[in-house]
C-alpha cells in the first residue's frame, strides 16, 4: 500500500505545538481514506494529522496509518480530485515535506 498526500505545506510552528503534545507517545496514527488500485498499485490518501505526521518523525516515534473507507463514499480519481490540498501527490512515506522533499506521484 502507498500512502499519498497532496498538502505541501507545513507550518513550523504547529508542528512545533503538535510536538509537545506528543512527546511522551511511542506511537502516533495518521488517518488514511483507501482510494483503491490505480495502475496496478494500491493507494490510501492521508486524511489528516499532516503536522503530526512532521511532529512523529522529528521525535523518531513509530507512526501507524488507519486506513478506512472514505465519509463520503468517494474512491478513485473522483476521491482524488475532490481532496486534492496545494501541490501534486506524493509516498508520504518518502517525502519529507518540512524541508520540501517530495516523492511525487502524479
Amino acid at each position: 500500500m502507498t500512502y499519498i498526500s497532496s498538502q505541501h505545506y507545513i507550518d513550523e510552528i504547529r508542528v512545533e505545538e503538535k510536538m509537545e503534545n506528543i512527546k511522551d507517545a511511542t506511537e502516533v496514527v495518521i488517518p488514511c481514506y483507501y482510494v483503491g488500485e490505480i495502475d496496478g498499485e494500491e493507494y490510501a490518501m492521508q486524511a489528516d494529522c499532516h503536522h503530526t505526521l512532521a511532529a512523529a518523525r522529528a521525535l523518531g516515534l513509530n507512526v501507524i496509518f488507519d486506513v478506512k473507507k472514505d465519509p463520503e463514499g468517494l474512491s478513485g480519481e473522483a476521491m482524488l480530485d475532490a481532496r486534492w490540498m496545494d501541490g501534486d501527490w506524493y509516498d508520504v512515506e518518502k517525502s519529507d515535506p518540512m524541508n520540501n522533499q517530495f516523492a511525487l506521484i502524479w
